[in-house]
């Protein structure tokens, strides 16, 4: 339940973003025994903004044309900091890259311009005939990656 108001929203969108930012607040339901947001929760609320992102980036049309699905092949999640009951914050989430058949997706968790995790999902490519080879995933992402996130020492910085 809680992916199906992305969606919408996202489906509402009348521009296509390369950059998903998704605004929310640390429920009781999402806490651990310390009070703090559970770190399964880090990773459900993560998969929320690659659905935004999927969606508004225009991956979503895209890849469907070309009949092509993406499955999570690999995650790294870094916890740098605890987000607290009620705590607000922002999802960042954008594609950056391909590497080799791999597209890597990354996520981060803002409260202010503080990084509270960061993480790196590489999606790998599925057609017809099974996994996309290196030289066919770049066709297939073509237009859909942007500049990382500007981040020093654990804080985003404007450039």
């Amino acid at each position: 339940m809680r992916t199906a108001p992305v969606v919408l929203r996202a489906r509402r969108a009348r521009e296509r973003q390369l950059v998903s930012q998704i605004e929310r607040r640390v429920a009781l339901r999402e806490l651990d025994i310390n009070w703090h947001m559970n770190q399964a929760r880090y990773l459900q609320v993560m998969e929320l903004g690659r659905v935004d992102w999927f969606l508004r980036s225009g991956a979503e049309a895209q890849l469907r044309r070309q009949g092509v699905k993406t499955v999570v092949a690999e995650q790294r999640v870094v916890y740098r900091r605890e987000l607290k009951l009620g705590t607000s914050y922002l999802i960042d989430t954008r594609a950056l890259g391909v590497e080799g058949r791999l597209l890597r997706v990354q996520s981060a968790l803002l409260v202010g311009d503080r990084v509270h995790a960061l993480n790196d999902t590489m999606m790998i490519f599925i057609g017809a005939a099974g996994v996309l080879k290196p030289a066919e995933v770049g066709p297939v992402c073509e237009g859909l990656t942007t500049t990382p996130l500007a981040v020093e020492g654990w804080r985003v910085v404007t450039r």
